[in-house]
């Protein structure tokens, strides 16, 4: 995001100014782009009509922006290390060690680390990955390859085979496993021509099978993700707009083998995108949050993080955590135990460097922080995972280097 004098001058100018097409979908660019290492930017607009949802005005209330939260107390006991590859990267811990899930042109290459390892010396060669990353269902790896194919491999074999024909290139997937595990399912995001003309649309497929569609009616989708809950899953998406970005949810289950949609929630409507738009979703115990760095007022930005029902409901209250100042884009990663990195402008002057801030949510969505891991490196990618030693590990980088930790909170 823009400095925030400069963001109240584009809110002043829309108090003045005819948004035209304010509640159109985002359409898509050209669908032939490759996809490069960092991902891609959503479209924005300083525009906007008066008549637009605004972020809900009845929202918890967040605490003043932490101008600083210092270097973080939790003990670093691996890292930070580069990584012998450049670009983004899955991870999942088995047993003692650490697996990195990079895609290599459609096909996973896993980098492993064991889990009490101390920290190695630097590569001596580099392996430039794609973006967008692999992502990890159960026991299977999905893929996206150049030109938009995605692959499905199981785990640790070199069993690969085509699941999807054609994907917007450079568009994130998203995958989740269903059922005991033996079956999987991946949703990713291909145009389509509509009346409104070519739009982005989500899409799933149940184990190769016939892709169905994902989002409703009427609505594209420009960004998304999935996290399992129970023997099902939860789908989020983006549907970023001229003038604001409906946040939807929906349950995907398993029944006879048939994948089974739930009811398509929006669960929350923000206000006006910035160009990089992005989100994560995280759990903590039962809990499910969406987390999107976005505007919350004029001169306001931070991190909601909107709860996710059982199932999925519409217009659901965001906890805010704000920063300092806006950031353009804002990468964000969460674990599935409540741990949050995310990158933020260490203080509130213009062009103020960037941190990574590590965190943690409570049950209520509420965001404590446990201090700064890293100054004025240009992330891109972030990805989080804890190990069963307390460890919570955390990848990140951009196109030109990826560095991996490990922390042991207090």
């Amino acid at each position: 995001m823009r400095p925030h004098l400069q963001s109240l001058a584009i809110g002043l100018c829309a108090m003045v100014a005819s948004c035209k097409g304010c509640d159109e979908p985002a359409k898509s660019a050209d669908a032939g782009v490759e996809a490069s290492a960092a991902p891609p930017a959503s479209a924005s607009s300083v525009e906007q009509d008066a008549g637009t949802p605004a972020i809900d005005a009845a929202a918890a209330r967040a605490p003043e922006p932490e101008i600083d939260a210092g270097p973080s107390a939790c003990k670093l006991t691996y890292g930070p290390a580069e990584q012998p590859f450049r670009g983004p990267a899955a991870m999942r811990v088995v047993g003692s060690e650490l697996r990195l899930v990079a895609n290599d042109a459609g096909k996973p290459r896993i980098y492993t680390v064991a889990i009490d390892a101390k920290t190695p010396p630097a590569p001596a060669s580099f392996v430039g990955m794609r973006w967008p990353p692999c992502e990890l269902a159960g026991k299977f790896v999905y893929c996206q390859g150049p030109g938009g194919p995605i692959t499905r491999t199981t785990l640790g074999t070199n069993d690969t085979k085509t699941v999807v024909s054609k994907s917007r290139p450079g568009s994130r997937i998203a995958a989740s496993a269903l059922g005991s595990g033996d079956h999987s399912v991946v949703a990713f995001l291909d145009t389509r021509q509509t009346t409104e003309g070519q739009m982005l649309q989500a899409f799933a497929a149940l184990d190769g099978d016939q892709p169905v569609r994902l989002s409703e009616d009427g609505a594209g989708a420009t960004t998304m993700r999935m996290m399992p809950r129970g023997e099902g899953a939860v789908f989020v998406y983006l549907d970023t707009r001229t003038a604001m970005v409906p946040v939807h949810a929906r349950a995907i289950g398993l029944k006879d083998a048939d994948l089974v949609l739930g009811n398509d929630a929006v669960a929350f409507v923000g206000g006006a995108p910035e160009r990089g738009v992005d989100l994560a979703v995280g759990g903590v115990g039962s809990k499910l949050f969406i987390l999107l760095p976005m505007p919350r007022e004029t001169i306001e930005f931070g991190m909601a993080a909107i709860p996710v029902p059982d199932p999925p409901k519409d217009d659901v209250q965001a906890v805010w955590s704000l920063y300092p100042n806006g950031l353009d884009p804002a990468p964000i990663a969460a674990s599935s135990d409540g741990w949050v990195a995310r990158v933020r402008p260490k203080e509130t002057m213009p062009g103020a460097r960037r941190v990574l801030e590590l965190g943690r949510l409570d049950e209520s969505g509420g965001f404590r922080s446990l201090g700064v891991l890293e100054e004025g490196k240009s992330i891109t990618d972030v990805a989080i995972i804890t190990d069963a030693q307390r460890g919570v590990w955390i990848l990140y980088g951009d196109a030109n280097a990826t560095w991996l930790e490990r922390r042991v909170c207090p």
